[in-house]
């Protein structure tokens, strides 16, 4: 349906013209062909969530942190028989890591945008 109105305004354009340069005693047209714009699409905004996940818990405690412009929103240690509420948060230069016990097994951290 683009394609057709814009073969019409050129179509009504070119008859324009030519009534124009038929008054004038003129009968050649130059017509140089329309160019669409092409819609250049943005680029999707990051997601406002985000989780994190670490399995280095038996080695090192897996300490875990959000990137400068998010927010640590929650931290949970995933254990073999079930899982809790990180107990460890460290504050750090404003950035918050949280990390598990050596009988965790994992953590998931989310993190918000801020």
């Amino acid at each position: 349906m683009r394609s057709s109105s814009m073969i019409l305004l050129c179509s009504v354009a070119l008859v324009a013209a030519l009534a124009v340069n038929e008054r004038s005693g003129t009968r050649a047209v130059l017509i140089e062909p329309a160019v669409a714009a092409t819609p250049v699409a943005a680029p999707p905004p990051p997601p406002a969530f985000r989780t994190v996940t670490s399995s280095s818990c038996s080695a090192n405690g897996c300490p875990t942190t959000c990137e400068a412009d998010e927010a640590l929103i929650s931290a949970i240690c995933v254990g073999s028989t079930g899982a809790k509420f990180s107990e460890s948060l460290v504050v750090e230069n404003g950035q918050i890591t949280a990390s598990c016990g050596p009988s965790s097994t994992s953590i998931v951290v989310s993190c918000a945008r801020k």
